[in-house]
């Protein structure tokens, strides 16, 4: 027995058809095909950005700042709670050779509860203020937490997707490496003292 279809039924066949093969299609791993995202690369400069922070003031991520580690994060956000004590040794540790921490909130609301998080935690980095997401729209972020180390160039020298672990040597290693080149840098640009 043929059965007759209505047009409508065929038509609403196809289009499921369609989109199981675009889907599998679209699923399918391809090694010669590039990623669509595509994030800072390493080495690239990286996008200038300015946030307010917990002490009534402004940083600056740029060229011709400290190396500086940027570090996106959120209170909800369950590994981030775990890694503030990672992020407090790495201060303790490089902040006196000069490297700059920026952990920015992307909390929505008012500071008060990103205030108390940072004291309870016993933070002594600059806590910056970005309800509205722009450090991730700009930095093509993926979620929190999320650290980018920048040169004093202003280069992109490493970017942690996900919480620093605990102990962190390739960070600590890629943050001595920075410190030191940026070290060399100045010196090499102090001007030259006359011999006696």
């Amino acid at each position: 027995m043929i059965r007759i279809r209505s047009a409508r039924h065929v038509r609403i066949s196809a289009a499921l058809a369609g989109v199981a093969v675009a889907a599998a299609v679209g699923c399918k791993p391809k090694a010669d095909r590039d990623e669509a995202f595509r994030p800072i690369a390493i080495g690239q400069p990286v996008p200038e950005f300015t946030v307010r922070t917990l002490q009534g003031d402004s940083a600056r991520i740029a060229a011709g700042e400290p190396v500086t580690l940027l570090h996106v994060w959120a209170t909800w956000c369950g590994p981030c709670q775990k890694e503030f004590p990672e992020i407090e040794a790495i201060q303790r540790e490089f902040a006196p050779r000069g490297l700059r921490i920026v952990a920015v909130s992307v909390d929505e609301g008012d500071d008060d509860p990103v205030r108390a998080f940072a004291q309870d935690k016993g933070a002594t980095f600059e806590i910056g203020r970005d309800p509205e997401g722009s450090v991730r729209r700009l930095y093509q972020g993926i979620g929190v937490p999320e650290s980018y180390l920048i040169s004093a160039d202003g280069r992109l020298l490493v970017r942690q997707f996900g919480a620093i672990p605990e102990g962190a040597a390739s960070m600590r290693a890629a943050i001595e490496k920075a410190l030191d080149a940026s070290a060399r840098t100045r010196r090499s640009g102090e001007p030259k003292r006359a011999s006696m």
